[in-house]
């Protein structure tokens, strides 16, 4: 999304100084209902694990491509019903978690949680992060994608709060052309132009023999994160990264 590219290039820029905390979730909520049937990603013999690999995966790699690697980890996962029906109506043990909480530090010293969830009621594909630093802010929500929050904290304080506050930055499909031409950049975005812009610049990179991001060392790096994690719940302690 134009908006996170924009989060990434405002801290590069400095705007927000010395990244100080930060707060990142991916929220589902289709894990809620205790008699749902389970899928193969309810299956922790199928798919390795549970919500830690199908959406932390993603908010972890978010929070490493806009701060950087992690240092160390602490985390704890939640499985919500120890049993749920399978399509036949066969009640089965459950392995794989519904939700994990982590705390992690990242190698410039900030300290941040980052949650992923499907029994999160109310929401639906919820995306979300806000990082703080001591010259400014910034926050985005997948279900408003089009817009990035930035808060300017060099701004004088003024009578009545001065010109200070959140600023909605206009991201919507501003991709760098050739990339964001069509369709308009001034267009409202979705999850599919995302995920087309994606797949451009993955082939722009094998024509053009540059090197993709994010790399299979980035993928990697990503998964060995979640193995700390995992280890992290089952020794109930920090891990070092």
């Amino acid at each position: 999304f134009p908006a996170t590219l924009k989060a990434k290039e405002l801290i590069q820029e400095g705007r927000l100084g010395n990244i100080l905390t930060f707060r990142a979730c991916y929220l589902h909520s289709g894990s809620v209902d205790p008699v749902k049937p389970i899928g193969w990603k309810q299956d922790k013999y199928i798919g390795g694990g549970g919500v830690l690999l199908d959406l932390g995966s993603h908010v972890l790699d978010m929070i490493y491509y806009l701060l950087g690697e992690y240092r160390s980890v602490m985390a704890k996962t939640q499985v919500l019903y120890p049993k749920r029906p399978d399509k036949k109506g066969v009640w089965l043990d459950i392995a794989a978690e519904d939700a994990v909480y982590m705390t992690v530090r990242m190698k410039n010293n900030s300290l941040g949680t980052v949650e992923a969830s499907k029994i999160a009621t109310g929401t639906n594909d919820e995306l979300r992060f806000e990082i703080h630093g001591d010259k400014g802010a910034i926050r985005f929500n997948l279900m408003d994608p089009n817009w990035l929050e930035f808060y300017d904290n060099t701004l004088p304080e003024g009578s009545y709060g001065g010109t200070r506050g959140f600023t909605k930055i206009e991201c919507v499909q501003r991709y760098p052309k050739p990339g964001g031409d069509f369709p308009s950049s001034k267009g409202s975005i979705g999850w599919v132009r995302a995920h087309v812009h994606c797949l451009y610049s993955f082939l722009d990179s094998v024509f053009y023999k540059k090197q993709a991001v994010p790399s299979f060392e980035d993928g990697a790096y990503i998964q060995y994160v979640m193995e700390q994690a995992y280890r992290s719940d089952t020794e109930q302690q920090w891990m070092e990264l």
